[in-house]
């Protein structure tokens, strides 16, 4: 009904609420700002544009100290009326995403699934060096140890003594 009526909501869900994206995050302060508008696309399938926003407080992969990390996306999906309609529908590279739709459509677990989907895989503060500087040697690359060297000393040895 919500995409039929081509209704719209906003509002703000606390990271806190949302037990998935808590636990990915390093602060489970502040919140998630949604905003949503049903409408029908070209085929005719009810859609559902979904815009999320907001800072989430990461932990930094290279100093390990915490971070403001921007959450931005804008999402369309288009509603299916089961799901065997849904394994129907062929794997492409559209920017719209099938979803089985119901009257009891859980928004609040789409804009968690959305939100942990952008999390970066490894987050970084733009300008944090790394914590152990690497050294080349003199020729620009790092002298490594053949990984066969011990055997083949061990060979021409004769064997451990």
């Amino acid at each position: 009904m919500f995409s039929r009526t081509a209704a719209r909501r906003e509002g703000e869900v606390a990271v806190a609420a949302l037990p998935r994206l808590a636990a990915s995050v390093a602060r489970p302060d502040g919140v998630v700002a949604y905003g949503c508008e049903g409408g029908v696309d070209g085929q005719g399938r009810p859609t559902l544009r979904l815009r999320l926003h907001g800072t989430l407080r990461l932990r930094c992969d290279r100093c390990g100290e915490e971070m403001a990390w921007q959450l931005g996306c804008e999402r369309t999906f288009f509603f299916v009326r089961s799901e065997a309609d849904l394994a129907d529908i062929p794997v492409d590279d559209s920017p719209e995403e099938p979803l089985v739709g119901s009257a009891h459509f859980d928004l609040a677990a789409l804009i968690e699934d959305e939100a942990i989907l952008q999390l970066p895989i490894s987050p970084r503060h733009p300008d944090c060096a790394a914590p152990f500087p690497v050294e080349p040697d003199a020729d620009g690359e790092e002298e490594r140890p053949h990984p066969f060297a011990e055997l083949a000393r061990l060979r021409k040895d004769g064997g451990v003594r």
